[in-house]
């Protein structure tokens, strides 16, 4: 949610509820704990289900979709079965004004001859001025600081962001984010 919706929506914990919703979003303090709790009660279901031969796994999960696209997406394209679903599919203008090679999640159908995007057009001019452009230059930053290995670029897009304070404190979290032990490979590409 943060990166579709603007800094301000996100100055605190009241103005999360003014703009997402009664907790904030699923990103608030209260939304977050709301979802590792219910992550926690899924987890201990599974284990329950694991552990106890008596309960038959169809009883506790029904064989119906879930509402997830997944289940959809593969049978629509193993089966045949035309239909039509939300997906993250390179553009090849289908949006206008977006490259070809960016990934937009647009309508799109799907059956057994595959996944075929539908024509969006034009989005609105503020839409694009104040949201996908701006992401698009974030997305194209990103990509530079990864193919150069550039921890500089990296430091930049921490300072850009409006919670940072000072160059130091985004030079500081990089390094400290770099030198976790589980980022060792990060840390030798980005120099």
């Amino acid at each position: 949610m943060r990166s579709a919706s603007p800094w301000w929506f996100h100055e605190d914990l009241e103005t999360k509820k003014k703009w997402l919703g009664p907790v904030g979003g699923f990103d608030s303090e209260i939304g977050w704990t709301f979802y590792l709790n219910m992550l926690k009660e899924i987890l201990e279901s599974l284990r329950q289900v694991a552990l106890d031969q008596s309960i038959r796994v169809t009883e506790f999960y029904p064989p119906v979709f879930s509402g997830e696209q997944h289940i959809p997406l593969i049978d629509a394209l193993v089966n045949d079965k035309q239909t039509i679903l939300q997906l993250n599919i390179p553009n090849n203008g289908i949006v206008s004004g977006i490259p070809d090679d960016v990934v937009v999640e647009v309508p799109a159908i799907v059956d057994g001859g595959g996944i075929r995007g539908i024509h969006v057009g034009s989005l609105p001019k503020e839409l694009m001025l104040f949201n996908i452009l701006p992401r698009m230059i974030k997305m194209e930053q990103i990509l530079h600081a990864f193919l150069q290995g550039d921890k500089t670029s990296l430091i930049l897009m921490i300072a850009e962001d409006h919670r940072t304070k000072t160059f130091e404190q985004a030079y500081n979290l990089v390094e400290e984010l770099l030198s976790l032990s589980w980022n060792r490979e990060a840390a030798a590409h980005y120099r």
